[in-house]
């Protein structure tokens, strides 16, 4: 049976309008090539996750932000972590933290992380990427490298 929230009804609302207003930040960032929308973003996914702390998507958001748009590896990986530990069940935020670690010299970590991405995944694209990841990753073998964050 899932946790009952404590933030309430009006909180999760001002949360979710955050988050949305998180995204058309982020959408006017790729929009207009400005990285200030994507700060701008962060800001208001941290203002949801802050209403709402079981929010796991604001997490998600955040995370995906800081590491693909702003270079924030190491808040990236907690952000998505966090969004893990909120939803266990949910392949999203294994696929990203996975895709950060390989190309930011934690290949250790990265098999992992995408492993756990094709165990929860539905079948598509991305399970077969992740899938291709997980290979080339063992053929490069070697040490696993330390974390670049």
């Amino acid at each position: 049976m899932a946790q009952r929230s404590r933030t309430s009804p009006l909180g999760r609302l001002a949360a979710r309008w955050w988050y949305l207003w998180g995204l058309s930040l982020c959408y006017s960032g790729h929009l207009l090539a400005d990285r200030s929308f994507y700060r701008g973003g962060v800001w208001s996914f941290a203002r949801a996750a802050r209403l709402w702390p079981e929010f796991a998507a604001a997490h998600y958001q955040r995370g995906l932000i800081r590491g693909r748009e702003l270079g924030e590896y190491a808040a990236a990986i907690s952000d998505l972590e966090r969004a893990s530990a909120l939803r266990p069940e949910w392949p999203e935020p294994y696929l990203q933290r996975g895709l950060l670690h390989r190309f930011n010299g934690a290949p250790g970590r990265a098999v992992g992380e995408l492993r756990r991405f094709v165990e929860l995944a539905p079948a598509g694209y991305w399970r077969e990427e992740a899938t291709r990841q997980i290979a080339s990753l063992e053929r490069e073998g070697g040490p696993p490298g330390p974390a670049v964050l």
